[in-house]
């Protein structure tokens, strides 16, 4: 075989490999199925709430029960470009007398651009409890994506964790974690969700556990370009909800 002959070869050679290496790549990515909620939330639907902890305090009355909470709580931070924000709004607590009390409400959280050209990527929702005996006792469920709102943001809900849970929901009650997707890098000034929650409490009075439960928003932003985000930055806020043992009254 001449040299000439011995070069092609080596060259389909290399161009085989790559292209192998470029399908295995490929064929290892997480599947994604994007889903948009259909209801959209407005800027003109949030506010900048300055009330960075609230308290919820559970009492045995000796019988079932459900008390009108009515607590909002929230934060926002901004610099020149971005402004990011969450609320909680927490509507009742329920006591029942031998079985697990719960806080249901609802969580919002917003990114808003001030100013510049950079283009929001993501927005992130991380909770997290005080310790692990904590973890061990307490559960914040989403409801169904019925109640979702949403503005410019997509989630996955591909089952790559369960076949019978969409990763929305996984990563959720797995990492504590939900992400918001700008999938079309859309030029948009206001980015947010909303959506309702339960917080169900596992623990009996008597254990004495208070429940610390931290709720961290961060906006990733940049600008898009076809070989990926570029000058990428981050804005963050939190909201913490204690859960505290009022114990018993009569």
């Amino acid at each position: 075989m001449s040299r000439r002959a011995k070069a092609l070869l080596m060259g389909i050679i290399a161009v085989i490999v790559v292209a192998i290496l470029i399908a295995a790549y490929f064929a290892s990515q997480p599947e994604v199925k994007w889903w948009t909620p259909e209801k959209e939330i407005g800027k003109e639907e949030v506010k900048e709430i300055n009330n960075q902890s609230i308290k919820v305090v559970r009492v045995n009355k000796g019988k079932d029960y459900v008390e009108l909470l009515n607590i909002t709580g929230g934060n926002f931070s901004s610099n020149t470009y971005f402004k990011v924000g969450t609320v909680l709004y927490l509507q009742y607590y329920t006591f029942i007398k031998g079985g697990y009390d719960t806080v249901t409400g609802n969580f919002t959280a917003w990114a808003e651009r001030v100013s510049g050209d950079y283009i929001l990527q993501k927005l992130v929702i991380h909770y997290t409890y005080g310790n692990e005996r904590e973890d061990e006792y307490t559960a914040i469920w989403c409801l169904d994506d019925s109640v979702f709102e949403a503005a410019n943001l997509s989630f996955n809900m591909a089952n790559n964790h369960d076949p019978h849970e969409g990763d929305l929901w996984w990563d959720w009650r797995t990492n504590h974690r939900m992400v918001g997707v700008n999938k079309d890098a859309k030029n948009a000034d206001f980015y947010g969700v909303s959506f309702s929650i339960e917080i169900l409490l596992e623990d009996l009075l008597s254990m004495n556990l208070t429940h610390t439960i931290t709720f961290t928003v961060t906006a990733y932003y940049g600008h898009p370009t076809l070989l990926g985000w570029t000058d990428m930055h981050e804005l963050k806020t939190q909201v913490v909800l204690k859960i505290v043992p009022g114990g018993e009254k009569e």
